[in-house]
């Protein structure tokens, strides 16, 4: 500098107040020397001569923070020192769409509601049918008629001709016995005539008294028919002031049929108070004849009842022609 003092850390010189890497100022020129006055008895001395020196100006106080509180600067730029700290951010994938094995589980979904609407279909398709059997090989005997006859021909199968029908409907019963009537619980007066199982009432019944095991019911066409399904209700399908009459009675759990032509099938029951029907191979006949082959004991507790009773009867077919 241009006092000469060692520099420190700050912008000015402490020593002199000048700025620091500014150029040092000229020195002022020397004045010109003035002449003396010519004193012959002015004992006087007079000052020596020379350069005035120029006078000391104090330097500015420094605002700056003492040398060993003040960072050191480098020279070069550093990242890490000059940028502010960051901190990281969240994933950016984090939001994307599910990804894998995600629509595995919606194909999976629509695999089993279509295996679950094929079950529905198997089991609800039938129409409450079941098959008749062989009773020899217990093998179904809803045949085909090209499976019925060997040599492929379906000439000798009967077809019968118009719509198919309900020919229970037109026919009559006979029974071996009808229990008498009685008084119901709301006060009706209530018979159990054989008509009342083809009047399509499940409410009304034929009823006979005790156990029906080995007894028959002759069911007479009004004209004859080729026969493919027949069914009946195996009990007293009745509710009345909150007593349900199926399980107060005794319920048929098997029975067989036998035609015209001596074909025999058995048709066995679940206990539920609905027609139950059976295919059969088709057969023409004029009458059949339903006879009972097993029953439940009669129903137990105070309105329990020793009768054996059917609701409804149905034989599908067309007329013979």
């Amino acid at each position: 500098m241009a006092c000469g003092a060692e520099l420190g850390v700050g912008r000015f010189c402490l020593n002199c107040g000048h700025p620091i890497g500014a150029p040092a100022p000229a020195p002022p020129p020397p004045a010109d020397p003035a002449p003396a006055p010519v004193q012959a008895a002015d004992p006087t001395p007079v000052p020596p001569t020379g350069p005035v020196e120029a006078p000391r100006v104090e330097p500015p106080p420094d605002k700056s923070p003492p040398p060993d509180e003040r960072p050191a600067r480098s020279s070069t730029w550093d990242p890490r020192d000059d940028l502010l700290p960051y901190e990281e951010v969240d994933d950016p994938t984090a939001d994307d769409p599910v990804r894998g094995w995600a629509w595995a589980v919606w194909v999976a979904f629509a695999v089993a509601l279509m295996v679950l609407a094929v079950v529905l279909i198997r089991v609800f398709g039938t129409d409450g049918d079941a098959t008749a059997a062989d009773p020899e090989t217990g093998a179904s005997s809803a045949t085909t008629p090209a499976e019925e006859d060997p040599s492929g021909s379906a000439s000798d199968v009967p077809r019968g001709i118009g719509k198919r029908l309900d020919l229970a409907d037109s026919a009559t019963f006979k029974v071996p016995a009808t229990a008498p009537a009685t008084t119901d619980l709301d006060g009706t007066l209530v018979a159990y005539e054989a008509s009342q199982m083809a009047d399509g009432n499940p409410a009304t019944a034929w009823r006979t008294a005790g156990d029906a095991t080995g007894q028959q019911v002759v069911i007479t066409l009004a004209e004859p028919g080729v026969i493919n399904r027949v069914g009946l209700i195996n009990g007293y399908a009745k509710q009345v002031a909150g007593v349900d009459w199926y399980p107060n009675n005794r319920r048929i759990l098997s029975v067989t049929w036998t035609f015209d032509d001596g074909t025999e099938v058995e048709q066995t029951f679940a206990e539920r108070p609905a027609m139950q029907r059976m295919k059969v191979p088709p057969v023409e006949t004029s009458t059949l004849t339903v006879t009972i082959t097993s029953v439940t004991p009669p129903g137990s507790g105070n309105l329990g009842r020793d009768y054996t009773a059917i609701s409804e009867v149905t034989v599908i077919g067309r007329r013979a022609g």
